[in-house]
């Protein structure tokens, strides 16, 4: 007997807030080394990877993983010696208040009042309860709205290759007396130290909670968030940690990215090269200024063409298929060689005489400037479809509040309160940190925003 679902799904709610898909033009067998990939047999030369610093291929990484591995099994283990010396190492680098290791930034975000929170419209995480904005300008008057707490940022653009104007916004909250909450795409790539665009920026005294991705220059899974110790430990035993596996691998991946500065050096050459070759050669890479470069093809079946095209050269690489914002995405690995990067610039200036190349303009020749540890450019200059943004199903700046609690109480709770709220009544957690102890970190982060307001 056939089942049939009582209900359709349909895709266009599905798809409301995607805004594009990610494509591999070849299948990944193995990676003997984070310059090249093995698939169906064939080598191919990395343009484009999240392991940007080499540390996930490195011997050492793998050593602490296997180490853990061995000792505590690949399951996710709570309270593990491995996650107090993370966390501790964290402390140490960035010099935070406090730090957390969570599984994932999704997990946290929930527990965000995010429908009254401002986002910016370029944000690549989808929180459709937030109201949007796309400059400064936008932040202070959707801060000046009664009941507005903050504001939740991404301080990198991947997907653009340039920075947030995160010092203007950081000034905006300033003003306000608002959060500012910050996802920072940049762990092992900008900043001194590799902790990131906020280091990189010298903002960390402004920023209320911090949120490091890991998997990208630094491997691992989930996300390091660092901030006000009373709210992190509300927080904490109410999300779930990485596997002791992960978390080994993270761990000494940023004990290397920290005393072996040469990496991130070197990743800002190789970068530097390509960038410079591919804005040569009549390449549209916008407003690129980091390690993540943009190639503007403007049309999703041109992207495929280019992507199968790469492929048949031997170039590993990806693309954002999003209709007329399509793009390839290079981000190439600081173990490439200068001869690898010279394949790689090769196949871009072989396959620009065979296939289409759309105009870039006198605005994009200029050369690139990097942000490199004190260069602070946040972008260059670039055509106008590379700013131009089309904003997900937008919510009202003042929004129907559609929470668990009453509309009645809601309306003077603080930052603090609601997010220890959502973690007594969402999280399946709440129960076990124990009443006495969340009314401690409410107390606590209460205490500490209404400092700041003062």
């Amino acid at each position: 007997m056939r089942y049939e679902s009582p209900v359709a799904v349909d895709p266009s709610v599905l798809s409301r807030n995607v805004r594009g898909r990610f494509k591999m033009n070849c299948r990944i067998d193995a990676a003997p080394s984070a310059s090249e990939i093995e698939s169906d047999g064939s080598r191919f030369l990395v343009a484009s990877t999240d392991d940007l610093l080499g540390l996930g291929s490195d011997a050492r990484v793998k050593e602490a993983a296997q180490t853990a591995l061995r000792k505590l099994g690949v399951g996710r283990t709570e309270g593990t010696r491995t996650q107090a010396e993370l966390e501790a190492r964290a402390l140490s680098l960035f010099g935070a208040e406090a730090a957390l290791v969570i599984s994932h930034e999704e997990a946290l975000l929930p527990l965000l009042p995010t429908w009254r929170m401002a986002t910016e419209a370029r944000g690549r995480r989808s929180l459709p309860e937030s109201p949007q904005i796309t400059t400064p300008e936008d932040a202070e008057a959707a801060l000046g709205h009664p009941g507005m707490l903050g504001l939740i940022l991404d301080a990198v653009h991947p997907l653009e290759g340039d920075l947030a104007l995160t010092p203007r916004f950081a000034e905006v909250c300033q003003r306000r007396h608002a959060s500012l909450v910050v996802i920072d795409d940049g762990l092992g790539v900008l900043g001194p130290t590799g902790g990131g665009a906020i280091e990189h920026l010298s903002l960390q005294t402004q920023v209320t909670l911090r949120i490091l991705p890991l998997g990208g220059a630094i491997p691992g899974t989930g996300a390091l968030v660092l901030g006000h110790p009373e709210l992190l430990e509300t927080l904490r035993g109410a999300l779930p940690a990485p596997s002791a596996v992960s978390l080994a691998a993270s761990a000494r991946a940023l004990d290397i990215a920290a005393s072996e500065g040469a990496r991130r050096a070197r990743l800002f050459d190789v970068a530097q090269k390509l960038l410079t070759a591919l804005k040569g050669g009549g390449f549209d890479t916008g407003p690129c200024v980091t390690p993540w470069i943009p190639v503007w093809l403007g049309d999703e079946a041109l992207c495929e063409q280019w992507l199968a095209a790469l492929a048949d050269l031997g170039i590993a690489c990806r693309g954002w298929l999003a209709g007329p914002r399509s793009r390839l995405l290079l981000a190439p690995p600081a173990t490439l060689t200068d001869s690898q990067v010279g394949q790689i610039i090769e196949a871009f200036e072989r396959l620009s005489r065979k296939l289409q190349v759309p105009e870039a303009g006198a605005i994009g020749k200029e050369m690139p400037v990097l942000a490199r540890p004190g260069s602070y450019a946040m972008g260059a200059p670039a055509a106008l479809h590379w700013t131009t943004v089309e904003p997900r199903e937008q919510r009202p700046i003042e929004p129907e509040v559609i929470h668990t609690t009453p509309p009645s109480s809601s309306e003077s709770l603080t930052l603090r309160e609601l997010v220890s709220d959502a973690v007594e009544t969402v999280t399946w957690r709440a129960t076990s940190v124990g009443g006495a102890q969340l009314r401690r970190g409410a107390e606590a982060l209460r205490t500490l925003i209404d400092r700041r307001r003062r």
